[in-house]
């Protein structure tokens, strides 16, 4: 596979994971475990299309691992968001993903292969860049927009006490759903916002180690596919698990009164496709280029693709100071992405 089909294929899963928020953007996801169920509903789904398509591979038991990481990852996202904010919790978390799913692919960490850079000098400068576009991005002050019918993570306190969310003619969940971190002392929420965050980072980080573990070992295992898209499903498969099991254990917590916006249904579904899809050409990707040459980039550009949302769809972002940080921002991290993209 061509470096070529893999700088293509970073780009569309940047192009996506910039934009998989968009249709559930304007929608109360209350405390999140719904809408994280219904999007590992849809990646489920697109696992099993690829998995038809490669002509059922065997599954690989193993692989699930990657996927169940990357579940218990994103549970921490909507807490996170409610203790220090979108800005500071994608920072965090996006950084030590990075920087972690760079040293994990560069030195060969947890028993894979290390992928040595033609060029390391050119990869450890675009890596910085990267990381210092990364922190330029999060000194954005976004414009919130107060209308009604709109709703953000960040906002759900305020909102929450006015909206019943109804299914038919009954009401599902209860209105005033208990927002993590609310109650707890600001220098604590804080920390613990903190904590999860490079948690979060490192367990982002390590999604695609079983895999490429396996790629690498292929004589330990039962009838490894070469391709690591064939590894999809079975990845996929720890996501939908590992999702259900804990939104399974959310019922028993809320006994069964989860918070449920049926308008956000549709969206979160299309909100787990685009993930799908992102995450197969992030597959693709690594094949062609290595993790160390995959993860600075796709780790950091879509927060330029969720810039440019902001701007000119959901005109969070106004005003000369921000404009001219994402102009810094921006030009810093994709000229960090070319010299990773090169260095290969």
């Amino acid at each position: 596979m061509s470096a070529f089909t893999g700088l293509v294929a970073c780009a569309i899963s940047s192009a996506f994971f910039g934009s998989m928020f968009v249709p559930v953007k304007k929608f109360n996801p209350g405390d999140g475990m719904f809408t994280q169920w219904i999007m590992a509903c849809a990646i489920l789904a697109i696992g099993i299309i690829v998995n038809a398509i490669n002509d059922f591979p065997q599954f690989q038991p193993l692989a699930m691992l990657g996927g169940a990481l990357w579940a218990l990852g994103n549970l921490t996202a909507v807490p996170i968001i409610n203790m220090i904010g979108l800005g500071m919790g994608i920072l965090v978390w996006g950084t030590v993903n990075c920087i972690v799913g760079w040293a994990t692919g560069r030195f060969g960490l947890f028993g894979i292969n290390p992928s040595i850079p033609e060029y390391p000098m050119v990869n450890y400068l675009g890596l910085l860049m990267v990381v210092v576009g990364g922190f330029l991005f999060a000194q954005i002050r976004p414009t919130l927009n107060t209308d009604a019918d709109e709703y953000s993570a960040v906002n759900i306190e305020e909102e929450q006490n006015e909206e019943r969310n109804l299914l038919g003619d009954e009401i599902v969940g209860e209105p005033d759903v208990a927002i993590i971190g609310n109650n707890m002392p600001r220098s604590f929420k804080r920390s613990l916002g903190l904590g999860l965050s490079l948690l979060a980072g490192m367990l982002y980080g390590v999604t695609f180690v079983p895999v490429i573990y396996i790629q690498d070992h292929k004589e330990d295992f039962r009838n490894p596919p070469k391709a690591a898209i064939a590894y999809a499903f079975s990845h996929y498969c720890g996501i939908f698990l590992t999702s259900t099991a804990a939104f399974l254990v959310y019922l028993v917590y809320t006994q069964n009164s989860p918070y449920v916006n049926s308008k956000a249904i549709l969206p979160g579904l299309f909100s787990g496709l685009l993930w799908a899809v992102a995450q197969l050409s992030w597959f693709v990707a690594n094949d062609a280029l290595s993790q160390a040459i995959t993860f600075p980039i796709i780790s950091m550009v879509p927060g330029v693709i969720a810039s440019i949302w902001s701007i000119f769809y959901f005109k969070e972002i106004q005003g000369r100071r921000n404009f001219r940080v994402l102009l810094i921002a921006t030009s810093i991290t994709l000229t960090g992405a070319v010299l990773v993209g090169i260095s290969k």
